[in-house]
């Protein structure tokens, strides 16, 4: 079985949630014996700022990677950012004519795109290479697309495209239900991905006492202005405590509207804003937290979606307080396998910060059938033959 991955919302191998997606389905697909091949359409770093994935192609993970319109940073022109989408699609045609002379096509192009022009490069991609196309299906359509009128023009257009792949993978039960509405194509419910075997618990005295640890995007506002006030409720009863957050969103002033958020509640000099860091960074830092946290709120795609951290942030076998949002309650007990507390509640999610920073002993062990839950539901090699499974039945 050959496997394409072919995207244009996702750096490599550095970046945020969709990232980790594309990461957990190398390790599923290479775990099950797959081989693999990883295109990324657009590229992801910005002009002036540190790169996190400098390089424009590569062996990562043993897993061969390109940005095939030839750069990982994004030009300043709009003309030049036009030009490098033609790139892309003249690239991944020749790459797949050339691959099918020699007899390596792959038998799947699985689309991890967001956006028409992404989606409608997979299919093409795939045509060129006389492959079928999967669509990796891990958020509602058109969640990036602010106004109203434009994003319902997007979901139907986006839909239409969706009707010609060959198979459909989901999430979470909304999106499985969602797509069996919107697309004939056979559908796979695969969740959040994690290879829980590279996120080793660390030894107790690894564990930075009273450190509450935030990795994500912080494009998602709401969710970390919630975050800072439930610490910032958590930190009257815990003296000593500390928030680390781990992020950014380029261009956006994220961090700075967050540190004057923070100062403004009076925890301005107990929280850290550290920026993007890499993958292993990140996973250091999850891994050496008293607590993580992952503070989502009610939206529509909150609720489809399945935030791709949390299965690392269990993996780690550190306690988690999440909100009760989607699917999570399906997989996670609150007071069992870690803090599930009713979404938009600052107070409740304050609390269980507290409670989990206070008593380490209990935290720690519903952080041990966290990580239970993470080989369980998520390990990438629970799903790599499903996956494999799924894709030969549509060759």
């Amino acid at each position: 079985m050959r496997v394409w991955i072919v995207g244009d919302n996702f750096g490599f191998p550095n970046g945020a949630g969709a990232t980790a997606r594309v990461h957990g389905f190398a390790r599923a697909l290479r775990a099950a014996g797959a081989e693999l091949r990883i295109f990324c359409a657009t590229p992801t770093e910005l002009p002036g700022r540190p790169s996190l994935n400098p390089a424009a192609q590569g062996i990562h993970d043993g897993v061969a990677f390109e940005y095939v319109c030839g750069t990982s940073s994004l030009p300043v022109g709009l003309v030049e950012r036009r030009w490098l989408r033609v790139r892309s699609a003249r690239r991944l045609r020749a790459v797949a004519r050339e691959a099918s002379a020699r007899g390596a096509a792959p038998d799947v192009v699985l689309a991890t795109a967001q956006t028409l022009s992404g989606l409608a490069l997979a299919l093409a991609t795939a045509h060129a290479a006389g492959a079928r196309t999967v669509l990796d299906a891990c958020e509602l359509p058109s969640g990036f697309v602010r106004d109203g009128t434009r994003r319902a023009l997007h979901r139907r257009l986006y839909a239409r495209l969706a009707r010609r792949t060959d198979g459909i993978l989901c999430v979470s039960t909304l999106l499985d239900g969602h797509w069996a509405a919107h697309a004939p194509a056979p559908r796979l419910r695969v969740p959040i991905l994690v290879d829980v075997a590279s996120f080793a618990p660390l030894a107790p005295g690894a564990i930075e006492a009273d450190r509450i640890v935030y990795a994500g995007n912080l494009a998602h506002a709401g969710e970390l202005a919630a975050l800072l006030e439930a610490f910032a409720l958590a930190a009257r009863s815990v003296p000593h405590a500390a928030l680390l957050i781990l992020g950014d969103d380029p261009g956006s002033g994220a961090i700075e509207r967050l540190r004057a958020h923070a100062t403004r509640l009076g925890v301005g000099d107990r929280v850290t804003l550290a920026g993007a860091v890499d993958r292993a960074s990140a996973g250091r830092a999850i891994g050496s937290a008293a607590v993580v946290a992952l503070p989502r709120p009610k939206t529509p795609w909150s609720e489809a979606g399945l935030s791709a951290k949390l299965a690392e942030y269990l993996a780690t076998g550190r306690p988690v307080v999440v909100t009760a949002i989607g699917d999570i309650p399906l997989y996670l007990e609150h007071g069992d396998s870690a803090w599930v507390v009713p979404a938009d509640d600052v107070a409740a999610f304050a609390r269980g910060l507290a409670e989990a920073l206070g008593d380490r002993a209990r935290a720690d062990a519903i952080g041990a059938r966290g990580r239970e839950v993470a080989l369980r539901a998520f390990d990438t090699r629970v799903h790599g033959p499903r996956l494999v499974a799924f894709f030969e039945s549509l060759t």
